[in-house]
């Protein structure tokens, strides 16, 4: 039987409320991944399934810990077992993009590794978590899904990791591709991924990720400069991202406080 990795990180798939009716109100992470697998008979008949729980948070409280346990987790799965057919993750969806775009940078392997989040809680009455689950395991059990990099499975969807983003915070469409559509879909026939190229880089796969992280505060354009500027000038970081408006324009402003992070002592 195939065998899988299933790492549990929390989230609203995770999450549960004080009745089924509530789909708002509720504590994310609490649920843990046997529970989860145990919610989802059928998938015992798919693969043997060994679960982890890596964390059981609210996606927006995972930390850069969390990101260095599972890298280095999945990459100790797949050197450890050639069988391992692949890797799934339960998260949660405020994050979930920016999980799977670090693993994408990260992970060197041809073998599945497929995010799944919900966007219902498990005590609802029409949770979107089981079926979300159940199609993230055949995902990975795809010979169709290798050499993709990494994805993401969401109602029915399958995406890649590098073009998904979260577009609405109600209902369980609540992820897309925008740029390119969805590299394919899940049915009762299978697993289609008629858009998927095959071919994909993973620019730091060696790299080891760092216990302490830099930090870089991302600033976003908008009109009147002066407080941006004043806060990048007292900013003590290795170095400030400016998301600006138009073609890369920056003010004058901004443009001498940029100036000075490669002046003398910085």
């Amino acid at each position: 039987m195939n065998r899988l990795l299933l790492l549990a990180t929390g989230g609203t798939i995770a999450g549960c409320a004080e009745n089924s009716a509530t789909l708002n109100n509720y504590t994310a992470g609490v649920l843990g991944g046997d529970a989860l697998l145990a919610a989802v008979p059928q998938l015992q008949e798919l693969a043997a399934i060994d679960v982890e729980q890596v964390a059981n948070v609210d996606s927006a409280d995972l930390l850069f810990a969390h990101w260095r346990a599972l890298v280095g987790r999945i990459r100790a799965a797949f050197a450890a077992d050639p069988e391992l057919a692949g890797v799934v993750i339960t998260h949660g969806t405020n994050t979930l993009e920016e999980t799977a775009w670090l693993l994408q940078l990260l992970i060197d392997d041809p073998r599945p590794v497929v995010l799944v989040g919900a966007m219902r809680p498990a005590t609802a009455l029409s949770a979107d978590g089981p079926l979300n689950l159940l199609q993230a395991v055949q995902v990975a059990l795809s010979p169709e899904a290798r050499g993709h990099g990494v994805l993401v499975v969401m109602d029915g969807q399958i995406h890649a990791a590098e073009r998904v983003t979260k577009l609405a915070t109600q209902g369980v469409g609540a992820f897309a591709s925008p740029l390119s559509g969805p590299l394919g879909w899940v049915d009762d026939v299978g697993v289609h991924l008629p858009m998927a190229s095959g071919s994909r880089q993973v620019p730091f796969a060696g790299l080891d990720l760092p216990e302490q992280w830099p930090q870089v505060p991302i600033v976003t354009a908008v009109l009147t400069p002066e407080p941006r500027a004043q806060h990048l000038s007292q900013c003590r970081c290795c170095g400030p991202g400016v998301h600006r408006h138009g073609r890369r324009s920056v003010d004058g402003v901004e443009y001498r406080v940029l100036a000075a992070w490669t002046g003398p002592g910085r």
